[in-house]
């Protein structure tokens, strides 16, 4: 009768390039005249399925993430392309393009446009400023004191429209205005150059006094306090004064709240670009 041993198994470790040791598997064969079934190894016939598996898994994540990926995109590029739609028109309709010099917006501001009634309301249910007096001139020098009114000449001026005004609280007295330059660059370049002869006392914007004849007040009033600002070739102004002709403190909370609402709100926001929509 015949014996055989039945396989050994048997491992040893071969090196690898790059210092990497593998366990290597080896089976002895058996011995000729024993007839034995050889083992299955059941981890080999799943490996094919569980890397099939994995592969499909993978797939699948993949096609989800391009798929949110893809959604997103979609929904951020027609928000962006409904609001860029929107935005593209309000900024081509209130471009300062359209306002950027006086070969561009030909038409002389009027009255009407800047101060059209007895008061000036900021919003509804609000006090409105007074209007006490209004002034348009060719002259823009009137609306000006010392050096300012050469400096406004160079910038090619040709109207200055004002009014003087009573503030809604602390019946502070108000002179504001819009003067008509040749293009923003003069704009620009006349409100950088105002700062310097209104701090050194050389020249200022003129008050505009309820009863007094335009132009008729060649000096600036110590206890004032002024502002202005360039927006396109325009530039507007106001002269701020206490009723009781005191100094105007640089904190004074109405003199704050007056710019603001003139200047800015006002004339800047409102008349001029109202002005700008129109062109």
């Amino acid at each position: 009768m015949l014996h055989a041993s039945a396989s050994r198994a048997t491992h040893r470790r071969m090196a690898t390039p790059g210092g990497l040791t593998v366990l290597v598997r080896s089976v002895v064969a058996p011995t000729p005249g024993l007839h034995r079934q050889p083992s299955v190894r059941p981890w080999a016939l799943r490996e094919p399925q569980r890397a099939m598996h994995l592969l499909m898994t993978g797939l699948g994540a993949l096609i989800m993430l391009s798929i949110c990926g893809l959604s997103s995109f979609f929904v951020i590029a027609d928000e962006r392309r409904g609001l860029g739609a929107a935005d593209t028109g309000t900024m081509a309709a209130e471009s300062p393009y359209s306002i950027s010099s006086r070969n561009l917006d030909p038409e002389p501001l009027s009255m009407a446009e800047v101060f059209s009634g007895s008061t000036v309301q900021m919003k509804a249910g609000d006090a409105p400023y007074r209007v006490e007096m209004t002034h348009i001139d060719n002259v823009c020098e009137t609306a000006t004191t010392g050096a300012v009114g050469r400096l406004i000449h160079d910038a090619g001026c040709t109207q200055v429209v004002r009014a003087s005004l009573t503030a809604p609280y602390g019946g502070y007295q108000v002179t504001a205005g819009v003067f008509n330059l040749t293009d923003a660059t003069s704009a620009a370049r006349t409100a950088d150059q105002v700062r310097a002869l209104v701090e050194s006392g050389d020249g200022s914007f003129a008050a505009l006094a309820a009863g007094a004849a335009p132009g008729s007040d060649p000096r600036a009033r110590p206890d004032s306090q002024v502002g202005w600002h360039d927006r396109g070739h325009y530039l507007v102004y106001c002269v701020i004064s206490r009723p009781d002709n005191t100094p105007i403190a640089p904190d004074d909370r109405y003199a704050g709240q007056i710019t603001a609402d003139l200047l800015e709100t006002y004339l800047a926001g409102e008349v001029i670009g109202a002005r700008a929509l129109n062109l």
